[in-house]
């Protein structure tokens, strides 16, 4: 009988710390509502370990968006009980070189701490995928900062923008549109 006991206090040591996989569950559907919200695949979901199984203690979600030169990164990171990280990177690229590895022309990153957890935040998943592309247009202006020179040499010829206007359909342009008059109302 004394060994049953024994047994069973070492089954008990070696069970270590419960992970809420509610929150984990929470997580993951927040960093996949807003992959599915900004039209991107979702990223790497990983759950932080830094001494083995027992210290499981953060989880990191990452979307990537690259267009137009600007390759943008959003890390989400969530602890049990704390308040939702959010950490915004833009790199500006040369938008004609399509390697990946080319060298950044400019960079700004920008953390954002939100009040409250992932299963608070949750339920807002959609208003929250909208601030993020809020976000992400303000990085994008910021990101050109100081490169005037860069700019200057990356504008498109005038052949390159007729080429562009005469490969879409005019519903895509701005134009001018004059309102008609309207009919004079007389009682």
């Amino acid at each position: 009988m004394l060994s049953q006991s024994n047994n069973f206090a070492g089954q008990k040591a070696n069970l270590g710390k419960t992970i809420d996989l509610q929150g984990v569950a929470a997580f993951v559907g927040l960093v996949e509502l807003l992959a599915n919200e900004l039209g991107v695949p979702a990223g790497r979901i990983q759950g932080l370990l830094p001494q083995g199984p027992e210290s499981f203690d953060e989880l990191v979600g990452e979307l990537t968006i690259n267009t137009h030169g600007f390759r943008r990164t959003l890390w989400l990171l969530a602890k049990p009980g704390s308040p939702l990280k959010l950490r915004f990177q833009c790199v500006w690229q040369d938008g004609h070189n399509p390697d990946p590895q080319a060298q950044p022309i400019g960079g700004v990153e920008s953390h954002v701490f939100l009040d409250g957890t992932v299963e608070q935040i949750a339920p807002q998943g959609r208003a929250l995928a909208r601030h993020v592309e809020e976000t992400f247009t303000v990085l994008d202006k910021m990101v050109t900062l100081g490169k005037s020179s860069k700019l200057s040499a990356m504008a498109p010829s005038t052949q390159q923008i007729d080429a562009f206007e005469n490969s879409h359909d005019e519903s895509n342009l701005v134009k001018v549109v004059w309102p008609k008059k309207a009919a004079t109302f007389e009682p």
